[in-house]
């Protein structure tokens, strides 16, 4: 009984004196310089009981045991820790890690420090991403990464055209994806939530690059996404914003009255009657831009969870992203994206790692014909402006002069019916298990699916008499016309399509990452491993005729009420293999002398049999000059010069098989029997583009490592490019397998230079401007005419870029002018051109003939740039933060398709300067229904410059005193006002002179491109 109550009182005294020892603790966290740290974790050693620090670097934590100790983290500076005794007031200063202040950057398989990288890579930042605001990942890159060209169009969730250091090949210039280690074979960005990046990094040089083989010829794009923190109490990120889009500019065109007096006058010129007897009828008309653009909403919503314990973080997020369009917008154009993304990082054992990363994104959208002939925009700047928007019965207006393919843009809106959904589901499982020190293994699967259904529906519609999209008489009844011979009906038929398409691809890689050092002085990182890639597509597409009520209600395959033959059907399918073998090791000598060998061999099904796999090695050489013992510098903080060479490749061709086509069909007593024919060939010998790579460049950073600089100079020689032959006649319609059959070579530089200052606890302040240059030049084209054609315009269609030797890739090629023809005399003094009459078009005889005709057509503009500058700015003064992002580019050319110039389309603003007489005009050309001189011929008449300045973002953001929030759990609470691409200098009379069509062929085309629209929007950011 005695010992019982001994022991029931000891229990008490120690629960009791255990429970008393329990403190509160209190403090600031400050740097060296005595500036307030927010965001520090302050977690008790070997729990997951933490804080973190509030705007001020202030913190409180209950009820910490004594002689516990408190662990003081935070990124950029080195860990502290501090035993609790008793309850206390701290101050806690923190030392900058050094190490940490080395940037360290994602290279393929691997990290390094930036003082110890010897090749080129071009880093985008957390905060960049953030400032920006981008619809699409790669908006970051334009005006933040040096030797990255980006070229985006405004539509709703449209994919940009990205190149890295120049155009090098016809096959396809976009650079290789990587996110998170998992390689991306559609190359899209488009399914990641811009809120989750961490970072990007682009790989610009053989070097680095190399480590990708086959896969990295036009530079290699790698993210890295956010993840969680162990000790990390969980914390709360939400981010909104809405806003308005809007198009800044519009094009010029004749309003009803000079419309209809330019249309007489042309009537006249031809020796017809008067069109319009009465123009004062009209006034302005109609202005169809003003009908089609609008104001478009936009907005975002973002949530993520982060934190860990002491085996494992983690990350989760969800957004929401819905962008309508200016053009047509509401349920005709818009963008829709979800996206869920999780990470999961746990530590199973001391020596095992587990790694999960999944993402899942949904996008739904609809759109209209843009940047093409048949296109609203297009439509908008043709169509007739003398006719109303609407009839006397309510119903769309037709124009009864415009009988060719131009119609009533608002009636092409009411009846585009279309609609896309995607689901995309990737990620990885990643094993690491430290073999021995500084050995480590990793063996990661990473996958994508895509699912892709798309519906079109064409109904019944009446655009007027004659018109060469008319399928519906004015009642909307099917036209039925009869063979005068046979006796036989032929009837139109509205139509639906349908189509499901599916995308898996797997990487399997096993690699293991080795570190040591050698006599304390021979410091090694190496890398060897392998990875074996599977990519399948396969689409399935069913067409059907005659849906009931011509109504989009309806517009579905199996509701279709056509025969048996009206209902087609198509597939295809694809499987590419790629097996590869791939090494590097990184040595340094006290962090002075720096060299890299990377190797990788690559074997894929795309290639030919002969050419199955290729080697592909490279190398770096760095000096560290401010390491060495006899710098003594004051100035410079950091000087290193460096240089690389190696060879990358392409591999952007199909599988070198033959294929059967089963689309023949033959008549056989009366029975339709399909057939077969040879639709394509292989080619045994063809091969991956061969592209050694050249680069010399050195970094510097002065004044306390405030200002830095980073220069470069490269050049790219492609050899065996890649390209579709045209086939011989004698073949018929097969299509001629790709061939290795040129050659191009690029070179320039590209420059950054950054500067970045805390001048007080109050007011910090950074700018970084980065410049790039690229010149390239086809030096050959193995086949009979030395060129290859690449895009064009117009109905008939008229090809206007070319890829051909001795010249830059797809440049403008057409007729070059000399003024307009004032009389009789000088046509008859220039060089025979067959129909001039005076006021028309001079052309130049640049072969020197005498004869004008095909053979004097020659280069008359460039579409890409000569250099290109961003420059970005911002500050923090207290509790405001305001930044800036710009964008130039100078020296790129615009070819302006959407004039169509028929005889009664619109025309613009400038045909009211036209010749009328000898004298009154040497620019443009008289007006008239009988052109016997072709003044639309592709000419340099249609070229402008396209050189701008884009203001492409401004963010002034407040976050609120704490003392406003501060019983309410939350940790901080901005506020922000944003506007995108605010102001565009230029010289260009289009909408926009970004001009993109997603292909670098078809670059500075100009067909009624879609405007990047300006958005105001406001938002807000909160942590808790």
């Amino acid at each position: 009984m005695i010992s019982k109550l001994i022991s029931t009182t000891l229990f008490l005294l120690v629960s009791t004196l255990a429970f008393s020892q329990n403190v509160n603790v209190t403090g600031t966290v400050s740097d060296t310089d005595a500036l307030p740290l927010p965001g520090v974790n302050i977690i008790i050693k070997n729990t997951t009981k933490g804080v973190t620090t509030d705007f001020d670097g202030n913190f409180l934590l209950e009820n910490v045991p004594i002689n516990s100790i408190l662990v003081f983290s935070y990124v950029g500076y080195q860990t502290q820790e501090i035993v609790i005794t008793e309850s206390t007031n701290l101050n806690v200063i923190l030392q900058v890690d050094t190490e940490t202040l080395d940037e360290v950057v994602v290279v393929g398989y691997g990290t390094q420090k930036l003082s110890k990288v010897s090749g080129s890579v071009a880093t985008v930042k957390e905060e960049a991403v953030e400032q920006l605001k981008p619809v699409r990942v790669e908006e970051a890159l334009q005006s933040n990464a040096a030797g990255v060209n980006i070229i985006s169009s405004g539509s709703p969730g449209a994919g940009p055209a990205i190149a890295i250091r120049g155009v090098v090949s016809n096959s396809g210039s976009s650079p290789l994806v990587v996110i998170d280690g998992i390689q991306q074979t559609l190359a899209d960005l488009n399914s990641l939530n811009p809120s989750d990046v961490a970072s990007i990094s682009v790989l610009k040089d053989a070097a680095l690059a190399a480590i990708y083989g086959v896969k990295g010829g036009n530079g290699v794009i790698v993210v890295t996404t956010k993840s969680g923190s162990k000790y990390g109490k969980t914390t709360f990120n939400f981010d909104s914003y809405y806003g308005v889009q809007e198009v800044t500019k519009t094009i010029d065109v004749l309003n009803a009255s000079e419309y209809a007096a330019i249309l007489n006058e042309a009537s006249a010129n031809a020796g017809e009657g008067i069109i319009f007897p009465n123009i004062s009828q009209f006034g302005v008309g109609t202005n169809w831009q003003d009908e089609v653009l609008r104001t478009a909403p936009i907005e975002t919503y973002n949530i993520s969870a982060s934190g860990g314990g002491e085996k494992v973080d983690y990350y989760a997020s969800a957004g929401y992203l819905s962008q309508e369009g200016v053009v047509g917008g509401g349920d005709k154009s818009f963008f829709d994206r979800l996206t869920l993304a999780n990470r999961l990082n746990a530590d199973l054992s001391d020596k095992f790692k587990l790694l999960l990363n999944t993402n899942y994104t949904n996008i739904k959208g609809k759109g209209l014909a843009e940047n093409s002939v048949n296109s609203v925009l297009a439509n908008a700047l043709n169509f007739d402006p003398t006719v109303p928007v609407y009839n006397e019965n309510g119903g769309y207006s037709i124009s009864n002069t415009i009988t060719q393919e131009i119609v009533n843009p608002l009636a092409q809106i009411a009846n585009t019916f279309n609609e896309s959904n995607t689901n995309k589901l990737f990620g990885k499982i990643e094993l690491q298990y430290d073999l021995l020190d500084n050995l480590k293994v990793t063996s990661r699967f990473g996958y994508t699916y895509v699912d892709i259904y798309n519906k079109n529906f064409s109904p019944f519609v009446f655009y007027g008499v004659g018109h060469n999209a008319t399928n519906a008489n004015p009642d909307l009844s099917p036209i039925v016309t009869v063979d005068e011979e046979t006796g036989e009906e032929t009837r139109t038929h509205n139509r639906v399509s349908e189509s499901k398409t599916n995308y898996f691809n797997y990487t399997y890689e096993l690699f293991a990452n080795y570190n040591f050092i050698i006599n304390e002085n021979h410091n090694f990182e190496t890398v060897l491993g392998m990875s074996l890639q599977r990519d399948k597509g396969e689409n399935i597409t069913a067409n059907a005729q005659d849906i009931p009520f011509n109504s989009w209600t309806y517009a579905d395959v199996s509701s279709a009420t056509g025969d048996a033959e009206s209902q087609t059907s198509s597939s295809w399918q694809y499987v590419k293999r790629n097996l590869s073998y791939f090494g590097r090791v990184n040595y340094d000598y006290k962090g002075k002398y720096l060299l890299s060998f990377t190797g990788r061999v690559d074997g894929s099904t795309v290639f030919g049999n002969n050419n199955k796999f290729g080697f592909f090695p490279s190398g770096s050489l760095g000096w560290v000059i401010s390491n060495e013992d006899f710098y003594s510098s004051n100035t410079f903080d950091y000087l290193k010069i460096r240089g690389s060479y190696g060879t990358v490749g392409n591999d952007n061709i199909p599988n070198q098989f033959s294929r059967i086509s089963t689309f023949p069909k033959y008549v056989f007593d009366g029975n339709i029997i399909s057939g077969a024919t040879l639709g394509t060939i292989p080619n045994e010998d063809v091969s991956w583009e061969k592209q050694i790579q050249i680069n010399a460049g050195f970094d510097l950073r002065v004044f306390n490592n405030s200002l830095s600089l980073t220069a470069d100079y490269y050049q790219k020689t492609t050899d065996d490019l890649l390209f579709d032959p045209t086939p011989s006649l004698y073949l018929g319609s097969i299509t001629a397998p790709p061939a290795n059959i040129g050659k191009s070579k690029t070179n320039g530089v590209d420059v950054s230079l950054g500067y970045n200052n805390s001048f007080s606890e109050n007011f910090s302040f950074s700018t970084s401007v980065n410049f790039t240059t690229v010149s390239t030049n086809v030096e050959e084209v193995s086949n009979d005419s030395k060129f290859i054609w690449g895009s064009g315009y117009g109905i008939p269609y008229t090809n206007i870029t070319r890829f051909e030797e001795g010249f830059t890739p797809w440049y403008f090629f057409g007729y070059q002018t000399d003024g307009i023809f004032q009389n009789q005399s000088e046509i008859n003094a220039h060089a025979t051109q067959d129909g001039a009459q005076p006021g028309d078009i001079r052309y130049k005889d640049v072969n020197g003939d005498g004869i004008i005709n095909d053979n004097d057509r020659t280069k008359i503009g460039d579409p890409f740039p000569d250099f290109t500058i961003g420059w970005n700015l911002s500050f923090n003064f207290k509790n405001i933060d305001f930044n800036v992002s710009t964008f130039a580019s100078v020296g790129n050319d615009i070819y302006r398709a959407y004039e169509r110039n028929l005889n009664y389309t619109n025309r613009f603003a400038g045909t009211l300067d036209r010749w009328t007489g000898e004298g009154t005009s040497n620019s443009e050309p008289r007006v008239t229904f009988v052109d016997t001189n072709n003044n639309r011929r592709a000419s340099d008449r249609y070229i402008e410059d396209g050189s701008y300045f884009r203001v492409k973002n401004i963010q002034l953001g407040y976050t609120l005193p704490q003392s406003v929030y501060d019983q309410t759990g939350l940790s901080s609470v901005r506020l922000y006002a944003q506007v995108k691409n605010a102001l565009t200098f230029t010289d260009y009379s289009g909408y926009d002179p970004e001009i993109s069509a997603g292909s670098f062929s078809d670059t500075g085309i100009d067909r009624g491109t879609y405007p990047i629209p300006r958005i105001w929007a406001m938002g807000v950011n909160v942590k808790f």
